[in-house]
């Protein structure tokens, strides 16, 4: 019994006797296919006749083999891919970019979420790219890439690599190693066919489930390592705060209520008050007796 997630999968592809990747429907059937398992290299059977089910490899020993699907999907994401990128005259990566705000590490509200300004930015980078290879070490790394995306005529481009992961990730030194790389989990040959067809596009909240044909929650996943993808110098960006404001008055005399203020925008309400407290939380339960404890320390004959 197969132990991965694509058991449930046919193989169609496999290596020929000269380690060519063919299609099952290619080669002859039963015996004469003169295939092997893209994994674990043991002679395969083509089952591609008839009309009832779909045409698929099975092994000849009739034991199959648990990689197999995982090694078929990495191979011909590796060729469909490089494929697509030579031939075609546009191939578009797409990813978000993030505007932060200037004062994010200085600001002084709690923060629920991040504040920022995001946008999609999407390059044809066979403008700037013209040739594709298949397992190319890295800069900076002794490791390899499944492709590596550069410019014969730059030298000087920065390449982009590409790393096709199935069911294992990728290395996490080689993804932080400071080069430009677009690692892409392939679950199907429909996430292959999808590159193929729209180029690299980095999945955002809405678009990143499907369902498969069992009904099952596919998500692909691509991300993007060494890009330029986001900025700390936003300055448009300003939010409505919700507080709790605590004043005590020259008399001795105390408020306590519900405020909101524009978060770069904070000051005194009151000329005439003594201290002012403003506890960022939408929940003002206990805020008062702390206020008052507070200002009772700081200013404690008028607290009295």
């Amino acid at each position: 019994m197969q132990n991965n997630k694509h058991s449930a999968n046919r193989l169609t592809y496999a290596l020929n006797a000269t380690g060519k990747l063919v299609y099952i429907d290619e080669v002859p059937n039963g015996n004469k296919c003169c295939c092997f398992c893209p994994a674990c290299k043991e002679p395969l059977i083509a089952k591609n006749q008839g009309f009832k089910r779909m045409h698929h490899f099975s092994h000849q020993s009739g034991t199959e083999c648990d990689y197999a699907m995982e090694s078929m999907l990495h191979l011909l994401a590796k060729e469909k891919i490089r494929e697509a990128f030579l031939l075609k005259t546009e191939f578009w990566i797409e990813f978000e970019y993030k505007s932060f705000c200037s004062q994010q590490n200085e600001c002084k509200f709690t923060r629920y979420s991040d504040c920022y300004e995001s946008k999609r930015l999407r390059f044809d980078i066979k403008q700037y790219y013209d040739s594709c290879e298949q397992e190319k070490p890295y800069d900076y790394t002794n490791r390899r890439s499944d492709l590596k995306i550069f410019s014969s005529t730059h030298n000087n481009r920065e390449p982009i690599y590409l790393e096709f992961t199935v069911t294992h990730a990728s290395d996490l030194k080689k993804l932080h190693s400071g080069n430009k790389i677009i690692e892409i989990r392939i679950n199907s040959e429909k996430d292959i066919i999808n590159i193929v067809e729209n180029g690299i596009l980095e999945p955002n909240y809405y678009n990143i489930c499907e369902y498969n044909d069992n009904n099952e929650i596919n998500l692909q996943e691509i991300k993007f390592y060494g890009f330029k993808n986001k900025d700390y110098k936003n300055n448009k960006i300003d939010n409505e705060i919700e507080f709790v404001r605590y004043i005590l008055y020259k008399s001795g005399k105390t408020q306590c209520f519900q405020d909101v203020c524009n978060c770069k925008n904070l000051k005194k309400s009151k000329l005439s008050s003594l201290l002012e407290i403003c506890f960022h939380t939408s929940v003002s339960l206990g805020i008062y007796e702390q206020a008052r404890y507070i200002g009772f320390q700081k200013y404690k004959p008028l607290s009295r």
